[in-house]
């Protein structure tokens, strides 16, 4: 659904800008779910 900031978010993520705590908090806000979280961190699409 919000492909594009998971996107940014993963690239910013392996850039070192944002770090996995942000992550966490963005899903405890909504912002972004938690398999959506696990495919910035771990790279797998689909993979959570």
């Amino acid at each position: 659904m919000m492909k594009g900031l998971v996107e940014s978010l993963k690239r910013l993520f392996a850039g070192g800008k944002v770090t996995e705590e942000r992550l966490a908090r963005m899903v405890d806000a909504g912002t972004i779910t938690a398999e959506e979280k696990a495919y910035i961190v771990g790279g797998d699409e689909k993979g959570a």
